[in-house]
């Protein structure tokens, strides 16, 4: 789980092998970032 400031609730990205889109689109909605930003912050876990 992710904690943004300013972001109602925590981006809960799940520890599974394959993650549905729908899910990553609704997690990059959630926060506000953008694909690359997504994607840099799961390379930091």
């Amino acid at each position: 789980m992710f904690v943004k400031q300013g972001v109602p609730r925590p981006v809960v990205i799940p520890d599974w092998d394959e993650v549905p889109v729908f899910i990553i689109k609704n997690n990059l909605r959630t926060a506000g970032l953008s694909r690359e930003d997504y994607f840099a912050l799961l390379e930091q876990v």
